[in-house]
């Protein structure tokens, strides 16, 4: 197992080195995280039962006649995860309703009416609008800024 661990540390190096030239400093961190995790499972004994497991895998696809159940069956299991993943790709970059419909609606005063002060600002704040920002979670942002009160 030694030699594993070795082999996925130097690629973690590599991965890291290449970041690094190129001035990704987020990717060096991840990269010393690839890095250090192959270690870490050879020194708890997790890269023995890693190792276990793929072989369990391996042979259960050598001693498995492929019927068109089990064909069936990866399929499902490789649609569900398909769909997951665009699942996760959607949900992350689909804008929020409920944020920017906050946003959009200034804060409501006890009342129902706002202070002359409150009226007199608004028209203020209307007419030096900043550009809109590029990015929709740019614009999440500052929907959060400005219902915090934040400019």
């Amino acid at each position: 197992m030694l030699p594993l661990c070795v082999v996925l540390a130097l690629l973690g190096v590599l991965y890291t080195a290449i970041s690094l030239r190129r001035g990704r400093r987020g990717r060096v961190v991840q990269g010393v995280g690839l890095t250090l995790a192959p270690v870490g499972l050879y020194l708890s004994g997790l890269l023995r039962l890693l190792w276990d497991g793929v072989g369990a895998v391996l042979n259960w696809v050598g001693a498995t006649a492929f019927s068109s159940v089990i064909w069936i069956g990866l399929g499902l299991l490789g649609l569900a995860l398909v769909l997951w993943v665009v699942g996760g790709v959607v949900a992350r970059r689909s804008p929020r309703k409920a944020t920017k419909a906050a946003a959009a609606t200034p804060p409501a005063v006890s009342g129902g009416r706002r202070p002359a002060a409150a009226q007199s600002a608004v028209p203020a704040q209307q007419a030096k609008k900043p550009a809109q920002p590029v990015d929709d979670d740019m614009a999440e942002i500052e929907a959060l800024l400005k219902s915090r009160g934040i400019e």
